[in-house]
């Protein structure tokens, strides 16, 4: 399965049913809140989501003529496994990373400073594959 998956969670996971519109998701998709719709709660997550618009993971598949999506809110004490770009190694572990595209990391061995990086590598989930295991970094009303 492509996607982020929610593999432990020290408190209770919230799940919400947010407002879309055209665009299809698919389970395991990272959602970024939409800050300029009045209409729209999220879009999929991208390259450029930060650590402050990150905001949950599709529960669900929808078409693009969906206008509701149940997410599972992201927090920093959830760990996630999900594909990354390259090939899984533990020597990325605590690297913070950006997203290729709503279910990728981009894991390119180099610790990423900037706000972008939303994701840290906990552990190789399983080594030799393109599966890691990590966290969402997930901060509120910061600007870079």
């Amino acid at each position: 399965m492509a996607g982020f998956r929610l593999i432990k969670d020290l408190d209770e996971t919230e799940e919400r049913v947010v407002r879309v519109a055209s665009q299809a998701y698919t389970i395991g998709d990272a959602v970024m809140l939409d800050r300029t719709s009045d209409s729209v709660d999220v879009v999929p997550a991208t390259s450029a989501s930060t650590t402050t618009n990150i905001f949950g993971v599709a529960m669900q598949t929808v078409a693009s003529s969906a206008t509701e999506l149940l997410i599972a809110i992201v927090t920093p004490r959830q760990t996630w496994t999900v594909e990354s770009a390259n090939t899984a190694n533990v020597s990325h572990n605590y690297q913070r990373m950006l997203l290729t595209d709503a279910n990728t990391v981009n894991n390119t061995g180099t610790d990423n400073t900037t706000d972008e990086a939303v994701f840290m590598q906990t552990g190789a989930a399983q080594p030799g594959t393109t599966t890691i295991a990590g966290q969402f970094l997930k901060v509120a009303n910061v600007t870079a």
